[in-house]
């Protein structure tokens, strides 16, 4: 067994919360076995994993077989784009030109962006491609020396540490910090909110995509749903605990949008179907939750069939199971 905290809320530090669902590790059987339940507090609507794991164990709950440490890029020598790849391109280009028009930035100005967990540094490459050349300063931040060293041999300026702690980032001087799927996993998501906010000059947004656990799937498949990724999605928002955390740390929420996340389908489908059937080789190979990130046709059939999935969902309940936050600080 790993061990576990009881946290209180991070936004109002409220104790008293009312547990919505429980499930359990189903893509890195290694990490653990225990029960966690998702809770959300009675006092601010935030939610939050309790039990928690302690931070003593992440090096437990993040195995070394971990996606997110695996996926350094093979960019083509001669900078060619693959189709997935321009895809990925297109959307990154249209999010940066809503966050700067947000941001009021006008399309000729330079803009400098910081991308929280950058990884690679392939993300930064397609805000970089978006727009005219020398147009965009990247910036990147991660605690992963061997995937920060790639990125900065693509031409990104890169930090090496955690968010949350003392770094070497120039305050009060982006325009643009994003954090993709970060927020939802750190100890306290108040002080990475607040050194969001910091980081930014006047009117400058944050870009926080994370699990909307008030979306009609995470409520249907409650302990089975895609955005639990149980026991390392230690927050959880829905708009409106988004909305207050910014209001507390002196920013705006500007807007609320959902994203297609064709992944989170594949790992509800995948832990619902191991619940019932704990032996069964075919369900890892049906729904690979851990390969799904790599590539190939198995990948590409089911990214496009969930993609259709979660845009019929948007149409229809004009949500879908992330979204994306922009946070602007006041000019």
């Amino acid at each position: 067994m790993i061990r576990t905290v009881n946290r209180p809320c991070a936004l109002c530090g409220n104790t008293a919360a009312t547990v919505l669902w429980s499930g359990h590790e189903h893509e890195y059987p290694e990490t653990t076995d225990a029960t966690f339940s998702v809770v959300k507090c009675d006092t601010c609507g935030l939610g939050r994993l309790d039990p928690c794991p302690d931070v003593s164990e992440l090096d437990t709950i993040y195995p070394p077989t971990y996606y997110s440490y695996n996926m350094v890029s093979d960019r083509r020598p001669d900078g060619a784009l693959r189709a997935k790849e321009k895809v990925a391109l297109k959307y990154t280009g249209q999010v940066l030109a809503k966050a700067m028009q947000r941001a009021g930035v006008g399309p000729n100005d330079k803009i400098k962006l910081l991308d929280v967990g950058c990884g690679d540094g392939r993300i930064l490459d397609y805000y970089r491609q978006s727009r005219p050349e020398g147009m965009v300063e990247t910036w990147g931040l991660d605690i992963n020396g061997d995937a920060l060293a790639i990125a900065a041999q693509a031409g990104h300026r890169c930090v090496q540490g955690a968010f949350e702690d003392e770094n070497d980032l120039p305050k009060g001087s982006f325009d643009i910090v994003v954090a993709r799927h970060v927020i939802e996993h750190v100890e306290d998501p108040v002080v990475f909110t607040r050194n969001a906010a910091e980081l930014l000059r006047p009117g400058g947004v944050f870009l926080a995509a994370t699990p909307d656990f008030g979306s009609k799937d995470a409520k249907k498949f409650a302990g089975h749903w895609g955005g639990n990724h149980f026991p390392r999605h230690w927050w959880f928002f829905d708009g409106e605990s988004m909305r207050k955390v910014a209001e507390h740390v002196g920013l705006e929420a500007a807007a609320i949008e959902y994203e297609l996340n064709p992944v989170f389908w594949t790992w509800t489908m995948h832990s619902a179907l191991r619940d019932r059937f704990p032996e069964a080789r075919w369900v890892d190979a049906v729904f690979p939750p851990v390969s799904i990130f790599y590539g190939g046709p198995r990948s590409f059939l089911l990214q496009g069939t969930f993609t259709v999935v979660d845009s019929v969902m948007r149409r229809t309940t004009g949500m879908t199971g992330s979204m994306i936050a922009t946070l602007r600080k006041p000019a």
